[in-house]
């Protein structure tokens, strides 16, 4: 990841009070439904401290969990303890995804998709490491539908990228499908700005959708 070392130090300062300052009804509503569709083995990207944990099924079959901070990784290790499925927590720049191909059911990302410089080698590694049939879901915050709130987006772009680590601008449904994903959204909130989706590679002839 471009200046990985710049965001693993911004997330490293704030692991013991990330969830605290984070916590919010809405992505507990959103994470619950979204990530209760997961199965089989299952790649988390951006873990942070292992929020989504309690969404997931509990009979999934693996658990990959990969992040950029060491000290969230060490927030979400006290949280996998509990889990009655294996776990298996990796710290890692997930644009270069360390795994065979075809080793994965389910990718999962809340919240950590709109940090990545790249997305089209992101959604590359992905397609590469799904099975047939697997799917990406995630839980993002997108570019605002409304005219000005995008444009007001687009002009914050660089303070947030610096500060936060994130784009605030992503149209990550677009990416996905110029990727080559078929994309249904699930869920919008927000005025369209918070939303949860669900992709797939798509079949030779076949485009993007929703």
């Amino acid at each position: 990841m471009a200046d990985a070392e710049r965001v693993e130090r911004l997330y490293d300062q704030v692991a013991t009070r990330y969830d605290a300052k984070s916590r919010w009804e809405t992505l507990d509503t959103l994470r619950s439904h979204l990530f209760s569709q997961a199965r089989g083995d299952v790649l988390e990207l951006g873990v942070g401290t292992g929020a989504t944990f309690p969404h997931y099924p509990q009979d999934l079959r693996s658990l990959t969990a990969l992040d950029l901070s060491s000290a969230m990784l060490r927030e979400a290790h006290l949280k996998a303890l509990a889990l009655p499925f294996p776990v298996r927590l990796m710290r890692g720049d997930f644009q270069n995804l360390p795994f065979g191909d075809a080793c994965f059911d389910t990718v999962v990302s809340s919240l950590g998709l709109c940090g990545i410089p790249d997305p089209a080698r992101l959604f590359s590694q992905v397609r590469r490491v799904l099975r047939p049939g697997g799917q990406l879901l995630a839980l993002e915050h997108v570019r605002p539908p409304n005219r000005w709130l995008g444009a007001l987006a687009d002009a914050s772009d660089p303070a947030f990228d610096h500060f936060v680590g994130c784009h605030p601008n992503r149209r990550t449904p677009d990416l996905l499908r110029d990727a080559g994903f078929q994309v249904e959204v699930l869920d919008r909130r927000l005025g369209g700005i918070l939303l949860t989706l669900r992709a797939r590679p798509a079949l030779p002839g076949v485009g993007g959708a929703a």
